[in-house]
């Protein structure tokens, strides 16, 4: 019988899917299915900037925060 075959989408240069796909081996063993593999790369650099290009908001170009705080009201005094 042939095996089922998955299709694994992975972003090859991130350290999170590379630690995510060990699970994916896990699952290739327990289920006995074939993995196949389908690389690609976000590159990041390209869409965002360098990391020295970027601002220390989250990354951003822009140096608008991205969460601004919510001004609460002034308990009125008692009368």
């Amino acid at each position: 019988m042939e095996k089922t075959r998955v299709r694994i989408y992975t972003d090859y240069k991130s350290p999170y899917a590379f630690v995510a796909n060990r699970r994916l081996f896990e699952l290739e063993e327990k289920y006995d299915v074939e993995l196949e593999w389908l690389p690609y790369t976000l590159r990041v650099a390209e869409f965002m900037g360098t990391v020295e290009e970027r601002t220390p908001v989250f990354g951003a170009r822009s140096a608008t925060p991205i969460w601004t705080p919510v001004a609460s009201p002034t308990p009125r005094a008692s009368r």
